[in-house]
C-alpha cells in the first residue's frame, strides 16, 4: 500500500494531483483545509488498499468523499523486498498504518470494511493487538481462520543451539530480573550445570539481599560489581570453571539515557554476552513500545515476557514482539522458584496471543 499527501490549491486541485500520480484506483483518506496567510488543502490518498472503502464520517464539506474498490490490487506480500530488507521495510510499514489510522480519526473519517475483514480487525483488537497491527493483518487475512498463520510467522523463538556462557537481564524497574535470575539458575543447576551469578544492581540494597539469599540456598557463588571493568575481570575467572554466568542488573526507566549508557559501555566488554530485555506481560504496552526509542540503542539479544499470570490479555505480546523484531526466550507465570518459568515454542506464543483469557497457571 502507497500513501501519501498532496497539498494544493484547491481540492480539485488536489484530487488531480492524486489520480496523476496514485491513478484513478486510488482511495481518499482524509482531507483537511488550512487557513492562514497562504491557505491550501492537503489530502492524504493511498493506493493498492484491498477492498476498503473510506467515508467521512463528519466534517464540513456536505458531502461523502468518493471511493473506490481495488479489485485487481496485488496483495501486500508481492511488494516485500529481498530478507535484508524485510525489517526496515515492516517497520515503516506499520508507521506508514499507524498514521493514516491517526490522520483518519483526527479528521472524523471512519475504515468501512467488508464483513470478514471488519471481523478479523475485531478479533484480533478484542485481544489487545493494537490498531495498526490489526491493519497490517486484515490487508492479508480473508478471514478469521487465517489469523494463526499470518501471526506465526512474525514469532521467532530462541534456538536451543544458540547460548552463549554469560547471560544479562536488562529491564524496567519491577520486571522480576532478580527472581527470573534465581529462576533460571535453579533450572540449570537441576541440569546439573554449574552455575554463578555476578550482580550488577548496586543502586538497590533490597537488590543485593535478594540475590544473596538466593545464592546461598542454592549454594552458588555471587559478585557484587559496580564497572565494566570488574564485571569483565569476574567474568573470565567465572568462565574458567562455570557453564553458565548470569548477570543482574539495575532496573530504571528505559528514558533515562545516563542508565541506557552504562548498559551500553558493560555491552562493551571483551566478553560475549546475551542480553535478554524482560518485559512485564501486565505492563502498558504503550509504554514499552515508547522505550523501544531508547532500548534500540543496546545490542539485544532476546525479549523475554514475565508476569504472564497477572496479565489480563496477551494481545500487547504481539504489538512488544513486532516492534522489537527480536526472538523470544522464555515466559515466567508466577512467582515460585524454583519453577513458574517456561522456555516457549512458536506454538505456545501464538496460543497465549490468541486466547481471551487469563493464563491458567
Amino acid at each position: 500500500m502507497k500513501i501519501k499527501k498532496f497539498r494544493a490549491k484547491s481540492f480539485s486541485e488536489a484530487l488531480t494531483l492524486v489520480k496523476k500520480e496514485l491513478s484513478e484506483d486510488a482511495i481518499i483518506l482524509s482531507t483537511e483545509e488550512k487557513k492562514g496567510l497562504k491557505p491550501y488543502v492537503e489530502v492524504t490518498a493511498a493506493v493498492d488498499y484491498e477492498s476498503c472503502q473510506v467515508e467521512q464520517k463528519t466534517g464540513n464539506f456536505g458531502q461523502n468523499i468518493n471511493t473506490q474498490t481495488l479489485n485487481n490490487s496485488k496483495p501486500v506480500t508481492d511488494n516485500f523486498p529481498v530478507i535484508d530488507n524485510t525489517l526496515s521495510y515492516l517497520r515503516n510499514e506499520i508507521e506508514s498504518l499507524k498514521e493514516t489510522i491517526m490522520n483518519m480519526k483526527n479528521a472524523g473519517y471512519s475504515i468501512y470494511l467488508p464483513p470478514e475483514k471488519k471481523a478479523v480487525i475485531n478479533y484480533l483488537t478484542e485481544r489487545a493487538i493494537r490498531d495498526e497491527f490489526a491493519m497490517r493483518i486484515a490487508e492479508k487475512a480473508l478471514n478469521i481462520d487465517q489469523i494463526p498463520s499470518l501471526i506465526a510467522k512474525d514469532i521467532k523463538v530462541k534456538s536451543e543451539n544458540d547460548a552463549r556462557k554469560a547471560i544479562m537481564l536488562i529491564g524496567p524497574t519491577g520486571v522480576g530480573k532478580t527472581t527470573t535470575i534465581a529462576k533460571l539458575s535453579a533450572r540449570d543447576i537441576k541440569a546439573g550445570k554449574k552455575v554463578a551469578i555476578i550482580n550488577l544492581d548496586t543502586y538497590r540494597i533490597g537488590a543485593i539481599e535478594q540475590i544473596r539469599i538466593y545464592t546461598r540456598i542454592m549454594g552458588i557463588p555471587l559478585s557484587i560489581v559496580s564497572s565494566p571493568k570488574e564485571l569483565e575481570e569476574n567474568l573470565l575467572r567465572y568462565m574458567q570453571t562455570r557453564d553458565i554466568v548470569y548477570i543482574d542488573t539495575t532496573g530504571r526507566n528505559p528514558r533515562d539515557e545516563t542508565h541506557i549508557n552504562e548498559l551500553l559501555s558493560v555491552c562493551k566488554i571483551n566478553v560475549q554476552i546475551d542480553i535478554h530485555l524482560l518485559i512485564s506481560a501486565s505492563c502498558d504496552d504503550a509504554f514499552m513500545i515508547d522505550a523501544y526509542r531508547f532500548y534500540k540503542k543496546l545490542p539485544i539479544n532476546y525479549i523475554d515476557f514475565t508476569k504472564i499470570d497477572e496479565a489480563v490479555r496477551f494481545g500487547s505480546l504481539y504489538n512488544l514482539i513486532l516492534t522489537y523484531q527480536k526472538p523470544v526466550s522464555f515466559i515466567t507465570t508466577g512467582q515460585k522458584v524454583p519453577g513458574d518459568i517456561e522456555f516457549v515454542t512458536p506454538e505456545k506464543l501464538l496460543n497465549l496471543i490468541l486466547q481471551k483469557r487469563s493464563y491458567t497457571c
